[in-house]
């Protein structure tokens, strides 16, 4: 029989980013006796990026009773604060200013599918494509600002269904979550480590915190132990910072690859629920950022520079001056092509994606890259082919391929669409590219209404709820573009409810 004092003992251990010495004991708050509770909340949230901020806020307004959210790090948001602020709406209203009419919640999944490529989870997502508009109402409502007439066709989407907020950051979205929740008594804790779940039966009735906690140091804080009434709700992100947890799943990935992800992105959350019980899928489906620049740390702004350079320039390989690819295909497909870049010693050989400078003078994604010197203004292609080491000859032949396809609207070595291409003319601006790790597509599996589901049984895990990237087996082998925030915000809106009339039950 395991007393207390030997309780406080189990959990997570040592340094942030060991698989191994992450993972909690498992233990039965059963075998430790009573359990002497610091406080009670009737729904926790652990974390704060879309998907938290989401899950709680439709928690609240429920009527589930007292809300906590319990964050690791030191501000509010974790990716969700810094990724680029897209969202994923069929028949937005801009959209539909467009004259686009013939787009749909139905359209979208089909285009998950495919990216999925057979490994998707249809029913999870025409449940949350059912909820862009609630979504996109949420935003509008919470005081979320979009761009002005900005609506575009991202990789891997048929339709142009991808709107993007005002600063091209996801902060603008979590800020006004964050102000929303406050206004309407949700209780928001910064520095909180998960140590480890307190199950009962298959139940979870609680966690183990270290309060006061400061990253990446586990010793720091102190413990303490909060009852959860009704809900714990997991929506703690990926994993993507935790290497050896990435070589792990996935040795083939490039452990050399840069990261978007901020650096609480170590998963221990997911670990500490697989010891209890629940069931992981797709741990090894592990997605790269294809907009990534060798020339920026973390996530940076080549995702938004990038989104000119798919459409209206083109990539090109520095070995052979040649194109190489659809430049507004799938993430997947993208990368794996850009990584086949390579020279005789298989250290990258950056490839050069490059558009029109004068279309784009004052635009801000330009203006600050240009800046940065994450990209660059060049007067010619002799001057591009000399500055990025590229042949000149066939850099010209394929620039002047491109041009007559822009004419003909054709794309005939990879079939891009090119409805928004642009005859290229001098000058120019070039960007060097290589893929970053950036999703992770593994995760907790879970059911239609967000339910953790315990592998061992099949069946879903007592009051445990999981929302957003935390979760796995959604999106399959691919994620697209935009549809992450829209899964994020509309699976808080789905737990909340299914909580709800389990609670009513």
């Amino acid at each position: 029989m395991f007393n207390r004092r030997n309780f406080l003992k189990l959990g997570a251990g040592a340094a942030v980013g060991s698989a191994a010495a992450i993972m909690p004991g498992t233990v039965l708050a059963s075998e430790c006796g009573k359990i002497s509770w610091d406080e009670s909340a009737d729904v926790i949230v652990l974390g704060s990026g879309f998907a938290g901020l989401s899950a709680a806020l439709h928690a609240k307004r429920q009527g589930l009773g007292s809300v906590v959210v319990l964050e690791k790090m030191q501000v509010i948001g974790g990716n969700s604060a810094i990724n680029g602020g897209w969202l994923a709406v069929p028949r937005n209203p801009i959209q539909l200013s467009q004259g686009v009419t013939d787009d749909s919640p139905a359209e979208l999944v089909n285009d998950q599918v495919v990216a999925g490529r057979g490994m998707a989870n249809k029913a999870i997502l025409e449940k949350i494509a059912d909820r862009a508009m609630d979504v996109y109402d949420l935003c509008i409502s919470s005081g979320v600002v979009f761009r002005k007439d900005f609506n575009i066709q991202v990789g891997g989407q048929n339709k142009p269904r991808a709107i993007r907020v005002k600063h091209g950051t996801g902060g603008d979205i979590t800020s006004k979550l964050y102000e929303a929740g406050v206004a309407e008594g949700i209780d928001y804790r910064l520095q909180h480590y998960i140590e480890d779940f307190i199950m009962d039966n298959g139940e979870i009735i609680g966690l183990k915190v270290r309060q006061n906690y400061r990253f990446p140091d586990i010793t720091t804080g102190k413990t303490i132990f909060i009852k959860a009434n009704k809900a714990v709700i997991i929506a703690t992100g990926g994993f993507a910072r935790n290497m050896e947890l990435r070589n792990a799943v996935d040795p083939s990935l490039d452990p050399t690859l840069d990261c978007t992800n901020a650096l609480g992105a170590t998963g221990e959350v997911t670990l500490t629920a697989m010891a209890h019980g629940a069931l992981p899928v797709h741990m090894n489906m592990i997605q790269t950022g294809h907009w990534g620049s060798p020339d920026e740390g973390g996530f940076g702004w080549s995702v938004a520079l990038l989104s000119i350079s798919w459409h209206e320039g083109i990539a090109v390989s520095v070995l052979n001056g040649k194109r190489f690819m659809d430049e507004r295909a799938d993430r997947k497909t993208c990368s794996d092509a850009i990584m086949k870049n390579r020279y005789k010693d298989n250290s990258p050989a950056y490839p050069i994606v490059f558009f029109n400078h004068d279309d784009h003078i004052s635009d801000d994604r330009v203006v600050r890259s240009l800046r940065d010197k994450m990209a660059w203004k060049v007067d010619s292609l002799e001057q591009m082919a000399e500055q990025f080491n590229v042949p000149l000859a066939d850099l010209k032949k394929t620039v002047a391929e491109h041009n007559k396809n822009v004419i003909t609207r054709t794309d005939p070595d990879f079939n891009r669409k090119m409805d928004t291409a642009v005859e290229l003319k001098a000058p120019f601006v070039v960007s060097r590219v290589w893929p970053k790790v950036h999703y992770c597509m593994g995760g907790l599996k879970t059911d239609v209404g967000c339910r953790v589901v315990d592998g061992r049984s099949m069946k879903p895990i007592k009051k445990m709820y999981a929302v957003g990237e935390v979760t796995g087996g959604i999106h399959g082998v691919t994620r697209l573009s935009s549809t992450s925030c829209l899964e994020c915000i509309a699976s808080g809106m789905i737990v909340a409810e299914t909580i709800k009339s389990e609670v009513k039950g």
